[in-house]
């Protein structure tokens, strides 16, 4: 390397190269010594931080926000093995102004060592970019385009999608705990494996988590992988304990090839108690995290993987409330260019921090933790290393048990809008996603409107109960009952002006429609309807990991409004039930021109699409057809519209130019 003068006659003069170092457009920073010290930073670097008093300060003083985001231990790392290494859009939480104030940014950067001819690494060199707003435009680009899609399957191969069949789509919402499962493909041409994950809800409150790996990928794995969960589910299903369960799995795995030496792990709690049960047959024993930030792995129970002719040994432990159990595969584990041991330990702080909410200055307190936790160990421990093998992760945590939902209305017409606002909390206190709380709410409302219509006369309607329960039981089955104290009116030949004529005997349809069961109970003493629902949560099955937390969503709608944006289109947001449907027929019949012209309704922000607003909405499509105009419905999919469009099969589409939305399947995810 250059020296004395010949430096400079390489380099250029002392002030150029200051001044081409301060007006370089990313961040270029130097550190040196054991400490990290700043010895050198130019302006964009100075601008990142919002500050200029950085020279002799130890990094981990400047930004001590930086402990736990893995940023020191890379410092530390470079600076050991003299091996620069590079990052790309990674998440910060950074006071980026020097106001104190903890902000989330995405960095693309490098450290490399800074070497010393006689002392070898002297100190690190940092080159950075904040590429934010590119990450945030994508994403929301990326968000956009998922929005909009018909057919969320479509682009995946024969193989993916069979392996997602195979795979638990769903896991169980119970009372006492809360459950998250996440997938993780190892590479797109590979893009199926032999992991695979369950939970399973029994009757007596027990809940039972598995994860198990068959040797090898591609499609013969999954179909290995598929016949062994099958059997496994189906033992424990029929009241097999664990170790039965699994010599029943190892004889079977005799028949199947390709099924010898897979390993599994289940464990079974007890929501009630905390006690556990669980059995590891060759498999990573299960984690246990608590909010407090202690850590432990359970000591694997014994036995050796599937067909090798070993028993199942069953271990017991105990989870206090608040605890995390965590069941994942070795995809976690065994990842590029980090030793087991080193993986092990890493999996364990990091479950730590996640599960104790200290992974970031700022913790995610919009998602569950169990969702946290399962987002942040793929974000953490993969963005690193990457990864070269499936991964599974099934993350439970004891919660405490739920409290019924009791509520006492007045019929009246404001009692279907107060009925869906308190189930809409407390289904969201009790881990319903957005599907079942479509569903949910859907149905007892209609419920409630059929007693607000039917159940009383007179002078009592306004003033006489209704009351509604809701439970969840051990078995993720939620039982809601509407009781009324009167005696069912006949419904009139003719309808009042204020009714809108065809909506009658939708009610019930949609409800049968949305819950599981329907039981309808008459006597003297008034009516009650009692519908069910096995309430699940949706598991992440994904083909390329991305970064990023789990967004909760807001518990009460939007005040009812409707609004033409631009001629011919109308946006609606917020309920549309019976008080709410005349506003946007008479909308509808201004727009149209009572049906002669073509209009366009887009439903995107539709929180509640009664029997009311399904009925208006047919009956304006029939009109326009009539006229040889058209009403077009938008209804992009995961919208509360799109979920109800598709279940009573009236059709509308994605997007103004997106294809129409499917017919039922009779599967209330469709």
């Amino acid at each position: 390397m250059p020296e004395g003068e010949d430096l400079f006659s390489a380099t250029g003069e002392p002030d150029t190269v200051l001044r081409v170092f301060e007006a370089l457009p990313f961040a270029l920073g130097a550190w040196q010594g054991p400490d990290h010290v700043y010895v050198a930073t130019n302006a964009a670097y100075r601008a990142l931080l919002g500050r200029d008093d950085l020279l002799g300060r130890p990094v981990r003083e400047v930004v001590p926000e930086l402990e736990g985001q893995q940023f020191f231990e890379l410092l530390d790392r470079v600076a050991a093995t003299g091996v620069a290494e590079t990052a790309k859009e990674w998440r910060l939480q950074i006071d980026t102004d020097g106001s104190g104030v903890v902000r989330e940014r995405y960095f693309d950067f490098t450290i490399a060592p800074r070497r010393d001819p006689d002392r070898g690494v002297a100190g690190l060199l940092f080159f950075a970019s904040d590429v934010t707003d590119s990450v945030l435009a994508r994403r929301g680009a990326e968000a956009r385009a998922q929005l909009m899609s018909e057919k969320y399957e479509q682009a995946r191969d024969a193989v993916t999608v069979m392996q997602q069949a195979l795979l638990a789509p769903s896991v169980p919402v119970v009372p006492g705990a809360e459950v998250a499962a996440a997938y993780l493909v190892a590479a797109e041409d590979t893009a199926a494996g032999g992991d695979w994950f369950d939970a399973l809800a029994l009757a007596n409150r027990e809940l039972v988590l598995i994860t198990g790996d068959v040797v090898g990928h591609g499609v013969e794995a999954a179909a290995v992988m598929g016949q062994l969960r099958a059997v496994l589910r189906q033992q424990i299903l029929a009241g097999a304990d664990v170790a039965a369960a699994l010599s029943t799995l190892d004889a079977f795995s005799a028949h199947v090839p390709g099924a010898r030496t897979a390993t599994v792990c289940v464990v079974v709690l007890d929501t009630a108690t905390g006690r556990v049960r669980y059995c590891t047959s060759g498999h990573p024993p299960p984690l246990v995290a608590s909010p407090a930030g202690a850590v432990r792995y359970l000591p694997p129970s014994g036995g050796t993987p599937i067909g090798t002719g070993s028993t199942f040994p069953v271990a017991t432990d105990a989870l206090a409330a608040g605890d995390v159990v965590l069941l994942y595969t070795d995809g976690l584990i065994e990842r590029p260019g980090r030793p087991p041991p080193a993986s092990t330990a890493e999996l364990a702080e990091r479950a730590a921090l996640s599960v104790a909410g200290r992974s970031f200055p700022i913790p995610d307190t919009r998602a569950r933790t169990v969702d946290r936790v399962c987002a942040e160990i793929l974000e953490f421990l993969l963005r690193e290393t990457g990864y070269s093998d499936d991964v599974t992760i099934v993350a439970a945590q004891r919660t405490a048990m739920p409290d019924p939902l009791q509520l006492r209305l007045h019929a009246d017409r404001e009692a279907p809008r107060s009925a869906r606002t308190s189930l809409r909390r407390w289904l969201v206190r009790i881990g319903a996603d957005h599907a079942g709380t479509v569903a949910v709410e859907h149905a007892v409302s209609e419920l409630v409107s059929n007693v607000v219509e039917h159940a009383y006369s007179g002078g009592d309607a306004g003033h006489a109960p209704v009351d509604i329960d809701g439970t969840l039981d051990g078995d993720g089955c939620l039982r809601v009952r509407v009781r009324d104290r009167g005696r069912w009116k006949t419904p009139a030949k003719t309808p009042e002006p204020h009714r809108l004529p065809t909506s009658r005997g939708r009610g019930l349809t949609m409800v049968r429609i949305f819950a599981d069961d329907l039981v309808v109970d008459s006597d003297d003493t008034g009516t009650t309807a009692t519908v069910t629902f096995r309430l699940t949560r949706s598991a992440r099955v994904v083909t390329e990991f991305t970064e990023g937390a789990i967004v909760g969503r807001p518990e009460v709608s939007p005040e009812f409004a409707v609004a033409e944006t631009e001629p011919g289109r109308l946006a609606v947001r917020g309920d549309i039930d019976i008080d709410t449907a005349p506003i946007l027929k008479g909308c509808l019949d201004a727009v149209s021109h009572s049906g002669t012209l073509s209009v366009t309704v887009d439903l995107s922000e539709v929180t509640n699409l009664g029997s009311a607003g399904v009925s208006l909405l047919s009956t304006a499509r029939d009109r326009a057809a009539k006229q040889h105009s058209t009403v077009t419905l938008v209804a992009p999919p995961g919208s509360t519209a799109h979920h109800v469009l598709s279940l009573v099969g009236l059709h509308g589409r994605a997007d103004p130019g997106g294809g129409d939305i499917p017919e039922p399947s009779g599967d209330p995810e469709t």
